[in-house]
């Protein structure tokens, strides 16, 4: 019994010590590191996506072949931590991504799917 008190004591200080069963927490973006414009290519197109210091977007989804599949919205964004929020007011929603940025690359995470821009220069 008192061996498996000190081995239970040394498992939960090496949990303790090493965040056992968590994940390391994300690292806070730099807001001036996502704006600008970022351009996510697609098997059928591109979506261009443009971050502004106002807190507002504008987001071009183009398909290849026709020029009659071209959509543009605008709205507004929030950024907290490492957490990017999308608002779409007309549809009275919004989309909340993990985000981080490597050098070049953003990648928003849902979860389920990433999203991955490169930076336009």
């Amino acid at each position: 019994m008192k061996r498996f008190a000190i081995l239970s004591a040394a498992a939960l200080s090496l949990c303790l010590l090493t965040g056992c069963g968590g994940e390391e927490s994300a690292k806070a973006v730099n807001k001036d590191d996502v704006v600008g414009t970022w351009v996510q290519t697609m098997s059928d197109g591109k979506e261009t996506l443009t971050l502004n210091s106002d807190m507002t977007y504008t987001k071009v989804i183009e398909l290849d072949g026709s020029a009659s599949l071209k959509t543009t919205s605008e709205d507004t964004w929030s950024l907290s931590g490492n957490t990017i929020t999308i608002n779409y007011s007309k549809y009275d929603t919004t989309s909340a991504y993990a985000v981080t940025i490597d050098g070049n690359t953003m990648t928003w995470d849902t979860g389920d799917s990433q999203i991955v821009y490169t930076k336009k220069s």
